[in-house]
């Protein structure tokens, strides 16, 4: 296995990041994935997996302001941290259940082999899958919302081009988010970015 440079945080009332946890295989790079109840959970989660070398955070299921700037604090530019922004007009204001998480172009992801399907104690689960490109994208997208998802979210080393066409192919079915980067991370993220580009050259 090799090293985990990239940490996706997951916000589950009751979940316990200790045990919720698991590394996924994206292609051409490895990830931990960890479920947290709160935002000091996520700070403190964030702040061990940078520690440990983590280089870059995204923040799916329901990070809010409040949350998400914990997380930014603990890690205090070290990392950079990605949060899942919707588009004005979208809501989750009610609790999210069934969230999917779409991490695209890594170019050998098999969409069938690189995914985890997370169920909670307290009902609903996460389901997380790796594909290779825009058009895999929009159709792993339909059969996610066609089996349940009531939000998509695009990590955040994809363009805004492939969350739109996701989202277009989706409807106002379930709302679709894009990970931005607050000023905080663009230096990290950027750097991030030119870093896998080298390695997967």
């Amino acid at each position: 296995m090799s090293e985990s440079v990239e940490l996706f945080l997951f916000l589950e009332p009751g979940s316990d990041p200790e045990n919720d946890r698991v590394v996924q295989d994206l292609g051409e790079a490895e990830a931990l994935l960890a479920w947290v109840p709160d935002g000091a959970a996520a700070a403190r989660v964030a702040s061990e997996a940078v520690a440990a070398g983590v280089k870059l955070i995204e923040l799916y299921r329901g990070f809010d302001l409040a949350s998400a700037g914990q997380v930014i604090d603990a890690v205090d530019g070290r990392a950079a941290v990605g949060v899942a922004a919707f588009g004005f007009g979208t809501s989750t204001a009610h609790p999210i259940r069934d969230s999917a998480t779409i991490f695209v172009g890594h170019p050998s992801a098999d969409p069938a082999r690189h995914r985890v399907v997370r169920e909670h104690r307290g009902g609903g689960k996460t389901t997380t899958v790796s594909v290779p490109d825009s058009w895999t994208a929009v159709t792993v997208a339909r059969k996610l919302v066609d089996d349940g998802a009531e939000v998509i979210e695009i990590c955040g080393g994809t363009s805004l081009g492939v969350a739109r066409a996701v989202a277009a192919a989706v409807g106002d079915r379930v709302p679709v988010s894009l990970v931005a980067w607050p000023v905080d991370s663009i230096e990290r993220a950027a750097a991030f970015k030119a870093e896998f580009e080298a390695e997967n050259a």
